[in-house]
């Protein structure tokens, strides 16, 4: 049975609340605009608040009546579900913001109950400490290795490690690209190119508009990073044995956990392992496992610890090096490229065995390698190359000879071999 909105107890308040949420840039800013207003309606229910939602609209938004709501949000009592915990700075700023909005489309005065001064600001990873959290990041990955020798019967899927490894992954790419949360949980398979040296990011600033044109930029990925990636497709291969649907999504859950979904009148989905991560999700995902992980290698030799908060990673990075793509392909260029991925992938069938000729076909090579970064920067889907690269003769278990990434093959082979939910 469908759980009633506690906003159809105020009318008024819902139409408002609509009105505020046709305007808003994004789902998850609609998502928080709902919420503080359900919160709302639920101070007007507790017995401390002086108001109910009997009195008029304006009353409710009068300054008095909201530092009462504010009060009781405060300490985590208006939350309506889990544990009573007071709630953060952060929240508090998003709550005052809110109820300016609604304040202002009601044509009513408007109070602040937060000014912007008064959040505390989290300090970046100066540039200068760049190169030192990579290095920290490294440290990271030996331990992982050495503790499991990236083996399931050693225990890698076990305790945090599938974890680490993700966050391992995930932070480096941080470092390359100066991604935000939201777009790193937009990436797919299709944005890492065949040989796993550059990344596609479509750019989502704060407070776009919906039909702001999407930029899409590539950045080339530093041997660490390729290496920890490699590593996260093998811990993401295992945890996907059992998992169906859409499997394209670079990085997916390391444990079940509810869909993503939590409002007022609707049950949370249970997804299984191995599911699409939400943005909420990586950004708690990454502090607890930086918090175990700063305390874990405290005092080890060459640790630097590294933040708790991924955008203060993200403002750390210098101005990192990127190649625009255009928005729209040129067919002529993209055909080009196909056609010399052909004749390479014709030549290289052709050659024996590749350990027997080591310089026979490197031109060949070259040329695979030239064509297949090109190509994929024209937007060429990796399915469409590796059916060019099928037609021109080349076997399944040469196609590495190009420059593709044995381990983004088999995660594309399996996305593949998945069934639609």
């Amino acid at each position: 049975m469908k759980k009633q909105d506690v906003l159809e107890e105020l009318p008024e308040l819902q139409e408002a609340v609509d009105a505020v949420c046709e305007k808003a840039p994004s789902e998850a800013r609609r998502r928080q605009i709902r919420a503080h207003a359900r919160e709302l309606v639920r101070a007007l229910k507790h017995p401390e608040h002086p108001l109910t939602v009997a009195d008029d609209l304006a009353d409710i938004l009068d300054r008095e009546s909201l530092q009462r709501y504010e009060r009781l949000a405060l300490v985590g009592e208006l939350r309506d579900r889990g544990e009573k915990r007071p709630t953060s700075e952060a929240t508090a700023m998003v709550r005052s913001g809110v109820m300016v909005l609604l304040q202002r489309e009601l044509g009513l005065e408007v109070h602040h109950l937060r000014q912007l001064e008064q959040l505390p600001g989290k300090e970046p990873v100066d540039v200068v400490r760049r190169e030192r959290l990579r290095a920290s990041l490294q440290t990271l990955s030996d331990v992982i290795g050495k503790g499991t020798g990236w083996s399931v019967e050693r225990g890698l899927l076990t305790g945090n490690y599938p974890l680490r490894v993700r966050m391992l992954a995930m932070a480096s790419v941080v470092l390359d690209t100066g991604a935000r949360v939201g777009e790193l949980c937009a990436l797919r398979l299709e944005d890492l190119s065949p040989s796993l040296e550059e990344i596609r990011v479509r750019r989502r600033p704060q407070n776009a508009r919906p039909d702001t044109p999407v930029a899409v930029e590539v950045y080339p990925l530093r041997r660490a990073t390729r290496a920890a990636l490699k590593r996260w497709f093998l811990v993401r291969r295992l945890l996907m044995t059992e998992v169906t649907g859409g499997a394209d999504w670079l990085w997916v859950s390391v444990r079940g956990n509810h869909g993503g979904v939590v409002a007022e009148d609707v049950e949370p989905e249970y997804r299984p392992a191995g599911t699409a991560l939400q943005p909420r999700g990586v950004a708690r995902s990454y502090t607890r496992t930086v918090t175990k992980v700063n305390i874990d290698l405290a005092g080890t030799e060459g640790w630097e610890p590294l933040p708790v908060r991924m955008e203060q990673l993200r403002r750390g990075v210098a101005e990192p090096e990127l190649h625009l793509v255009p928005p729209t392909p040129d067919a002529e260029r993209a055909a080009r490229f196909m056609a010399d991925l052909e004749e390479a992938g014709r030549r290289l069938a052709a050659l024996p065995d590749a350990e027997s000729v080591p310089t026979v076909g490197r031109d060949a090579r070259r040329l695979a390698r030239y064509a297949l970064r090109e190509a994929w920067r024209e937007g060429i889907e990796h399915r469409v190359q590796l059916d060019v690269l099928g037609a021109s003769g080349l076997f399944a278990l040469d196609i590495p000879r190009t420059g593709w990434e044995p381990e983004l093959l088999r995660a594309l082979d399996r996305a593949a071999h998945f069934t639609s939910l």
